[in-house]
């Protein structure tokens, strides 16, 4: 625990992140100058690293960029998404933690239990990347983005199906790399 803290601080100090505030439905712990600073940088989010130091085995890079896009693989997206959906219960966060398989969670728990699932199913993790969005709404929001054959499909919380990321009517702000720990600007 001690280590994780001196992480995050360190991470903290090495952004300039002075101040940090929740998006209006849902907590990012981000403030508008340190999502400026991410983007610059490319660096993931802190409590994603956070997430990384506990589930070093689903952080690691990974070769496989994309998976084909099959009947079998738009089965389990569909599956996944619909069970993770149903198995954690909404609740907006008072701090950003992301965690695997809770019980209550905001956007980003449904994220890594969505992209856990699907490692363990066998989904190649470079083909995995969390994305940070603005929804039309101007709320923050992370989904989990899936790069196959046919192009990028999101699985998300507030959606029932699995949707291309052109569809999803969303301002993509940072998006995870092959190596979870590098992201980039969109």
């Amino acid at each position: 625990m001690f280590k994780k803290a001196i992480i995050a601080l360190a991470t903290i100090a090495a952004l300039g992140a002075t101040s940090m505030s929740s998006a209006n439905a849902i907590n990012l712990g981000s403030a508008r100058d340190a999502a400026k600073v991410h983007r610059r940088t490319s660096v993931a989010p802190i409590a994603f690293s956070l997430y990384c130091l506990d589930h070093i085995e689903e952080c690691s890079k990974s070769s496989k960029t994309q998976v084909a896009y099959t009947s079998k693989i738009r089965g389990l997206l569909a599956s996944v998404n619909r069970s993770v959906n149903r198995s954690i219960r909404p609740l907006n966060e008072r701090r950003d933690v992301w965690s695997l398989n809770p019980g209550f969670g905001d956007c980003d728990d449904y994220v890594m239990t969505k992209r856990s699932h699907l490692i363990r199913a066998g989904v190649p993790s470079g083909a995995l990347r969390v994305a940070v969005v603005r929804t039309p709404r101007g709320e923050g929001h992370a989904i989990l983005l899936v790069k196959t054959s046919a192009g990028e499909f999101v699985l998300d919380n507030l959606r029932k199906t699995i949707v291309k990321r052109n569809q999803t009517g969303y301002r993509f702000l940072r998006v995870a790399s092959a190596d979870p720990s590098r992201w980039t600007a969109n």
